[in-house]
């Protein structure tokens, strides 16, 4: 049988793995909003089916919820942004990059996890080989979405340790999972009918199969962390989370032609040393 440690190590993998499915699947779109408003909505759909399974969570679960769904929504809408300002090479390696540095460094201030200095040292690994995938081409708005981008890696930091709280404290990681993507499924369709219309539904109805590929691995790799989370500390969790860009440059090179390149090479080495420097300290 799996030790603890070993099971949310294994956990989170396949959470990176399904993470970088749906990114892919948002990439692909030709329409990037409406990629997510269909994500989200099939989402809210899995997460409706679920509703008679669990019950409602306790109050103060609903404020950790409420707060976190603010702050995801900030992030996305804050993600979008960035990519208008920059290309894919600027702004997903801040994105992913900061959050666990930002996780590592709160997390002893929140849940008063101590990290040892080979741990931290791997996190620093981790984090440092995806900002590495960052391009050195500065393009005119390159300040707007390195800007963008970082504040939405310290969104992603915020709701991980929100969420966190939110999903130690409700009855069950299938309670909160369920609660949280009903009530955080809502925002970005809403925000996308406001600013396209019908052109979201006739996208819906061009793209619902790819959508309910997204929305399937969107649902299931998020609670696939939270578990995790249940089980190990949430700085090693969110630090083995962000293999999924690894991943997404993977799948990149195999489904979307991208060069995979010596300098992505590079970068998944230093994130594999700083994932197995994580499992020997264990």
């Amino acid at each position: 049988m799996l030790a603890t440690h070993d099971l949310a190590t294994l956990v989170v993998l396949l959470s990176a793995l399904m993470h970088a499915s749906w990114n892919a699947v948002i990439k692909a779109g030709s329409d990037r909003l409406s990629s997510m408003a269909l994500v989200d909505g099939v989402a809210f759909c899995f997460s409706i089916a679920l509703l008679p399974l669990v019950s409602p969570p306790p109050l103060v679960v609903w404020g950790l919820i409420g707060l976190s769904v603010v702050v995801n929504t900030l992030y996305r809408l804050l993600l979008i942004r960035a990519y208008h300002y920059g290309d894919f090479g600027q702004v997903y390696p801040v994105v992913r990059g900061l959050p666990p540095l930002l996780v590592a460094l709160s997390a002893g201030l929140v849940f008063g996890e101590h990290l040892s200095s080979a741990m931290l040292l791997g996190i620093v690994l981790i984090s440092l080989g995806i900002l590495s995938l960052l391009s050195t081409r500065l393009e005119s708005n390159a300040l707007k979405a390195l800007g963008c981008a970082a504040l939405a890696g310290a969104g992603v930091a915020l709701y991980t340790l929100i969420d966190a709280q939110g999903v130690r404290r409700a009855d069950s990681v299938l309670q909160f999972v369920v609660y949280l993507t009903l009530m955080q499924s809502m925002t970005i369709p809403v925000v996308a009918w406001m600013r396209r219309g019908p052109l979201v539904l006739r996208f819906a109805r061009d793209n619902w199969r790819i959508g309910l590929f997204g929305g399937f691995n969107y649902c299931v790799a998020y609670g696939l962390v939270l578990f995790a989370m249940t089980l190990d500390n949430v700085a090693k969790v969110a630090a083995l989370r962000e293999s999924s860009v690894i991943i997404a440059a993977i799948i990149a090179s195999l489904v979307f032609k991208e060069p995979f390149g010596i300098r992505r090479i590079l970068a998944a080495c230093v994130v594999t040393a700083g994932i197995l420097l994580i499992k020997m300290v264990d």
